[in-house]
């Protein structure tokens, strides 16, 4: 049942991605993660899920959203922007998954 919860909580971060809204990162990481490098590769979505679920798995432990970016804290800078655009790009799949096609 723990198991499940997290999931939901990470779906809401995603859904608050959607809208614009990213409780998990300081706006400075945001930037940093598309700033800092010049050379961005194309992220498969497959890669950037797992990337995502991956680095969630060891900070989801924290029940706060201040010690969860502590612990993204923790990470390498690299490993944290590489953590961050993958996330971006997940939400970005999700929100393109769910326009509807206009006809």
């Amino acid at each position: 049942m723990k198991k499940d919860r997290s999931l939901n909580v990470l779906d809401e971060l995603i859904e608050s991605g959607r809208s614009g809204f990213f409780p998990l990162f300081y706006p400075e990481w945001i930037k940093e993660s598309f700033y800092q490098d010049k050379k961005m590769q194309k992220l498969e979505f497959s890669f950037a899920a797992e990337k995502v679920h991956s680095v969630y798995e060891n900070i989801k432990r924290h029940q706060s959203l201040e010690r969860k970016r502590t612990a993204l804290l923790a990470l390498k800078e690299d490993e944290r922007r590489e953590f961050i655009r993958c996330f971006l790009k997940v939400v970005e799949f999700r929100s393109l998954n769910n326009i509807r096609e206009l006809h």
